[in-house]
């Protein structure tokens, strides 16, 4: 069977490649290719790739060494990067490639990453009869998933699909019970991604794991219904590369216009974007509606590209997605073509499901409303982006808040400035934060459980597990020190909304 080499690649008539470490190039065989800007990739390789890049990770000269590092340490074949965004490769990347031995090629400005895929895809397939040259050849010619999994279903004379971690079915040879691929996202999770056989509305599935380069963060699954007792091993390999393939493809088209995307949304949230630039943007990207807005935020290691795949996973299939670099406050921002109710109905399944393989992390997001869409992105982008503070206030390890569903105080101090809040609280409670911060006093603990339990001294003194008259001395001080009758309504009022500031604060 043929097999796609560097130095192959390099002869190929019409690519042009220009070898510039390496010369002496390995007769090793490239498993596939993989295309990526992020400045750490290692967690998507395997091993055996060709990194495609378009250096939009770096930054500065050391930015060379720390990719080049982590690629070589996960056993990359070689290096392909393109001079487009630098106007040329930089000399530190020569030198990092050097130092690991890694070879680089400079693929020439006239050469798609898309054609050097295709290319390793043919040399691959080319007169193979097996069935994962045959996946492989049937998504590269359709360019989607459903000829592949046609073909492995006809194999295996059953039904089968191919559904993402957020629960979206990406392919599919026959229609799914309702709630059938939550369900068995569901259930795969549960299972930790493992090989299992399910039961769900009256069909059994065996569920196994798809592990294509680049891998999500959770795992993609092929759902067989009524299985036998066959190994279903092989063949879920064999589809997981023809599903690599296929998450290349639309990584590399999704990359055309990613960059124009962050440009947009990162000009909108930092107000340096006039209304008609911003739709002047907007069309370019082809969307024909005003759109909503959607802030992600992933704890935990990579809670960025987290938070960025499970928005482009559930919107970046349909017209005209932006996805803004998460640099801006921990969370990344989108502006999407959806309705906003619907969006946020989809947003908080595909958020559980995701949450639900990704335990001890937590994820909030937020949408904007449809009074906010009305009004244009920046105000769509402000609402999601208080939303999801909101959604952070709470415990749940996944939280989704609409700004269609607010209607608390909370609203209010989202749109306060940032200035008249911390005016706000340092003139109401700046001096039991200063007091406790010297004695530790918890004046302020003691004055939330006080408001919380309506202002009944007793159950206050339970909470906090202290004596009634410990609380009646606390509260005294409290009283001292902002000049505030606890007594009187208006003043709890006051002192309750510094508190939610404080929260408010707190959850950004």
């Amino acid at each position: 069977m043929p097999r796609p080499t560097l130095r192959g690649l390099v002869r190929a008539e019409g690519l042009g490649l220009r070898v510039l470490t390496g010369a002496e190039l390995p007769d090793r065989t490239v498993r596939w290719v993989f295309t990526t800007d992020l400045p750490d990739p290692s967690r998507y390789l395997a091993g055996g790739e060709l990194v495609l890049t378009g250096l939009m990770w770096r930054r500065e000269p050391g930015d060379s060494e720390r990719f080049v590092a982590a690629v070589a340490r996960r056993g990359a074949v070689g290096l392909g990067a393109g001079a487009a965004a630098l106007g040329e490769i930089p000399p530190d990347l020569v030198a990092a490639c050097e130092r690991h031995g890694l070879p680089l090629l400079e693929v020439p400005a006239d050469v798609s990453f898309a054609t050097l895929t295709r290319w390793v895809t043919a040399e691959s397939t080319r007169d193979a009869g097996d069935r994962r040259g045959a996946l492989l050849a049937s998504v590269a010619a359709s360019g989607a998933l459903s000829a592949p999994l046609a073909l492995l279903a006809a194999e295996l004379d059953r039904p089968c699909w191919i559904i993402s971690p957020t629960g979206r079915t990406l392919a599919a040879t026959d229609e799914l019970p309702a709630q059938g691929a939550e369900a068995i996202t569901r259930r795969f999770h549960r299972a930790g991604g493992e090989p299992r056989t399910v039961s769900i509305g009256g069909s059994r599935f065996a569920l196994r794991p798809l592990l294509p380069a680049p891998k999500p963060p959770a795992g993609y699954l092929l759902a067989v219904r009524d299985p036998d007792d066959r190994d279903l091993t092989v063949p879920a390999g064999d589809l997981a590369a023809a599903l690599g393939a296929h998450l290349a493809r639309e990584a590399e088209r999704a990359n055309a216009t990613r960059a124009l995307g962050d440009r947009l949304v990162r000009g909108v949230l930092d107000d340096d974007r006039t209304a008609r630039a911003a739709g002047e943007l907007l069309a370019d990207l082809g969307f024909t509606r005003r759109p909503i807005a959607v802030a992600v935020s992933v704890t935990g290691p990579d809670g960025a590209a987290v938070a960025r795949f499970l928005i482009e996973d559930l919107f970046g299939h349909r017209t005209g997605v932006a996805v803004a670099a998460a640099d801006r406050g921990g969370a990344t921002f989108a502006l999407v073509e959806d309705d906003a109710r619907d969006a946020a109905r989809r947003l908080r399944t595909a958020a559980r499901l995701l949450g639900a393989a990704l335990p001890g992390r937590r994820v909030t997001a937020g949408l904007s409303g449809v009074a906010a869409a009305r009004s244009g992105p920046r105000e769509a982008l402000q609402e999601a982006r208080n939303a999801r503070r909101l959604a952070a206030l709470g415990s749940d390890p996944v939280a989704v808040t609409s700004g269609d569903e607010v209607d608390s105080v909370d609203v209010l101090i989202a749109a306060m400035p940032r200035g008249v809040r911390q005016r706000f609280r340092e003139g109401l409670i700046g001096r039991l934060e200063e007091y406790d911060g010297k004695h530790e006093a918890r004046l302020v603990e003691t004055l939330a459980a006080f408001l919380a339990h309506s202002g009944s001294w007793q159950r206050c003194a339970a909470d906090l597990h202290v004596h009634v008259n410990t609380v009646r001395y606390r509260l005294r001080r409290v009283e001292e020190l902002t000049g505030r009758d606890l007594g009187r309504f208006p003043d709890r009022v006051d002192l309750f909304l510094a508190l939610r500031v404080v929260d408010w604060e707190n959850a950004r």
